[in-house]
């Protein structure tokens, strides 16, 4: 709830604290995986990419050792590493494991659910993001229509069975419009894309505010779609600039997801014919890269697994600081 909330400081002192618990009482380490899960997911919503796929390996691990095989924890476990995956391997298009892990997933899910259970969602739009990425850096056209293909069955699949339980007035509905967006953009469908992507952005608003980071992905993705293949350029900076706003307000300066919009600013003003706008923002790009690479290097060891102290502060010192600090 208070990543949700964008409340990351007060989440950051709940899930540590959580953490050394789990390591102080559990003298069994197979027995720690929620709350490594749990670290996971905080780390992913603090744009720590890499540090939380080596907690989701460690988790998945342990969920092995615990319960075999075919258990819904473990396929929970692959589901949650495939997806941290794809998002490390974005720039790299290595997606081989993430694909491996998401198909796993999918499998132990169907053995143990019907077809039309809400988990198999989760599965399966996991795949088709994966599947996406993969058919784009394919160099044969009827292996990239067939991924294509396969992932959009996926994902309508997935968006099938969330409007059937949560109906269209709801955020992960909206993610899968969003997605939905995305792959038609892929598959150069634009009108359906742009009609995914407006449906995403106006459901997001609507539930989360004007400025809230799921409302920036979208703009983000609508405005990718006007630079990149419509050449509305004007609609497109506009949309950049928001999302810029969003992100920076959220994230601060050295967020991730600036690169794409910075990198989409740029092609934009090129398209414009505007070679000063386009100049500052190759500038804005680079002082990013370097104040990131100086972020990273300075990144507070308190977020790393092994760096969290035991034995733990008591519960109630914890809670007693989170209500006087934050409430």
């Amino acid at each position: 709830m208070l990543l949700t909330r964008r409340q990351f400081k007060q989440a950051e002192l709940l899930v540590q604290h959580a953490v050394a618990l789990a390591k102080y009482h559990f003298d069994d380490a197979r027995r720690m995986p929620a709350p490594l899960l749990d670290f996971g997911f905080f780390l992913m919503n603090m744009d720590r990419t890499e540090a939380a796929v080596k907690i989701y390996q460690r988790a998945l691990e342990y969920r092995q050792a615990q319960f075999g095989g075919h258990n819904l924890k473990v396929a929970q476990a692959f589901e949650d590493l495939a997806y941290s995956l794809y998002v490390q391997e974005y720039s790299s298009g290595n997606f081989a494991v993430a694909k491996e892990c998401s198909e796993k997933a999918i499998t132990i899910t169907k053995l143990l659910l019907p077809d039309n259970h809400l988990l198999l969602a989760s599965c399966r739009r996991v795949k088709a993001l994966i599947l996406e990425e993969i058919a784009i850096d394919s160099h044969d056209k009827a292996v990239e229509s067939a991924l294509l293909a396969e992932a959009d069955d996926l994902h309508l699949s997935a968006l099938s069975l969330y409007k059937r339980v949560f109906g269209d007035n709801n955020v992960q509905t909206a993610k899968h419009y969003g997605n939905l967006g995305r792959l038609y953009q892929s598959m150069r469908r634009f009108e359906e894309a742009e009609a995914m992507h407006k449906k995403a952005i106006e459901v997001k608003q609507r539930l989360l505010g004007d400025d809230d980071y799921e409302v920036a992905l979208s703009i983000g993705h609508l405005a990718s779609l006007y630079n990149h293949d419509l050449d509305r350029f004007d609609e497109a900076e506009k949309l950049y600039l928001r999302s810029i706003e969003i992100e920076r307000k959220l994230f601060g300066d050295t967020y991730s997801g600036l690169e794409y919009d910075y990198r989409g600013l740029i092609q934009v003003y090129v398209g414009l014919g505007d070679d000063n706008k386009a100049a500052e923002y190759m500038r804005r790009l680079s002082e990013w890269k370097a104040a990131r690479d100086i972020e990273q290097a300075q990144r507070n060891p308190i977020l790393l697994w092994n760096s969290i102290p035991t034995p733990p502060e008591s519960t109630k010192f914890v809670m007693e600081t989170f209500f006087k600090k934050y409430m």
